[in-house]
């Protein structure tokens, strides 16, 4: 073992012999104190047999990580869940290729994360992808470089401190839904689309997952319930969800006019055997047509989330959310401001009751103006 320098390059180099075979490796550092340290390491961790760590993770490649990763961990994900992970470890491979996982760190890491961000977005080209999709990539990334840390090819994630996108700032302004607002989108929104309104404001149902996917057999018109089950977000979702009157009625209405084309309520219009896959387009007509301001339809689980907030208590509330914690409502409820001034003014009521305790004059009183101009006479 030793340290040597190569021709053409300023870092000190180390020699080294493991499992009989003789290895040459740069230190990455130009000073012959610090590379005698980083070799004093090495011969550590060669006696200590931990050296296996770091040789793996030189042999190993991103892409070769990418297919442990997928047949490991891929398959026990839910079926749309693993697409959308499909997309992310492609989008990786793009760009971190062939490199070891020893060259990969938290430069690198950055200047992928900058790297889609200023990529178009596949939906709208002439817009770049947004902080919340760079961000779930992110996520994924740290989770297939823990899992080379569990597979002992690297000692650390590089990926761990590495910051990501403040999502807050791209996201639509929440507001409450006005009565008046609701009545026109359902006067301009298609009869399937209307139908799928009420039921998601009336059960707070998540918009694809539990709402457009849903099947008349998950539905017990007798006992007033809605079973969502299937891949739930969390165990709680699988809970019976009630349907109140007017969402009973309008389902039942619907169901007679679709006459069993369909087991879904609401079916692709191509493929009458699978549920529709998205509303994008006739939910942002409608929108446009009522002239209402542009809000996502998710946003109609908040607008139900709020409206029960105001006359139920916090256990009525996480039940019918199907939250496992109840202060998972406080990021769902919107347009409280009316709900506080109403409890304000009850407040004041009570502390002064009728009396007026405070007065405020812009100008001089009355009697006292009277008063001057009958001195000015």
């Amino acid at each position: 073992m030793g340290l040597y320098r190569r021709k053409g390059t300023r870092f000190w180099w180390m020699s080294y012999s493991w499992k009989s075979e003789q290895h040459f490796e740069s230190t990455k550092c130009t000073s012959k104190a610090l590379a005698n340290k980083i070799l004093g390491k090495r011969e550590g961790e060669i006696a200590m047999q931990m050296f296996k760590v770091g040789q793996q993770g030189e042999r190993m490649s991103f892409t070769g990580l990418c297919k442990e990763f997928e047949s490991a961990h891929v398959p026990t994900l839910a079926v749309s869940t693993q697409t959308n992970v499909r997309d992310f470890l492609e989008n990786m491979r793009k760009f971190f290729g062939d490199r070891s996982l020893s060259d990969i760190d938290a430069g690198l890491v950055a200047d992928y994360r900058n790297y889609r961000k200023s990529q178009p977005s596949k939906m709208n080209p002439t817009r770049k992808i947004k902080g919340a999709t760079v961000n779930r990539e992110l996520t994924y990334l740290r989770c297939i470089l823990n899992f080379a840390v569990e597979r002992k090819y690297i000692s650390e994630n590089p990926a761990h401190g590495v910051k990501l996108f403040d999502e807050r700032r791209e996201r639509p302004v929440k507001r409450m839904l006005a009565l008046e607002d609701e009545q026109r989108i359902l006067e301009n929104a298609p009869p399937f689309l209307r139908v799928a309104i009420v039921l998601l404001a009336q059960t707070g149902g998540r918009t694809y997952t539990e709402g457009f996917s849903l099947r008349w057999d998950q539905i017990d018109f007798d006992h007033n319930v809605i079973f969502f089950g299937g891949d739930t977000k969390t165990e709680g979702s699988s809970e019976p969800v009630p349907l109140t009157g007017l969402a009973h009625d309008v389902l039942l209405s619907w169901k007679k006019e679709q006459a069993g084309k369909s087991p879904f309520l609401f079916p692709s219009p191509v493929i009458p055997d699978k549920p529709i896959t998205s509303v994008r387009k006739a939910w942002k007509t409608t929108l446009k047509n009522a002239k209402v301001a542009y809000f996502p339809i998710y946003h109609l689980r908040h607008v139900f989330c709020t409206r029960l907030s105001w006359v139920a208590p916090d256990a009525v509330v996480q039940r019918a959310m199907r939250h496992s914690s109840p202060e998972t409502k406080r990021h769902y409820q919107l347009g409280m401001v009316e709900q506080v001034r109403q409890n304000l003014e009850k407040a004041n009521e009570k502390v002064y009751g009728k009396r007026k305790v405070l007065h405020f004059y812009d100008s001089q009183p009355v009697a006292k103006k009277e008063e001057e101009k009958a001195v000015c006479k």
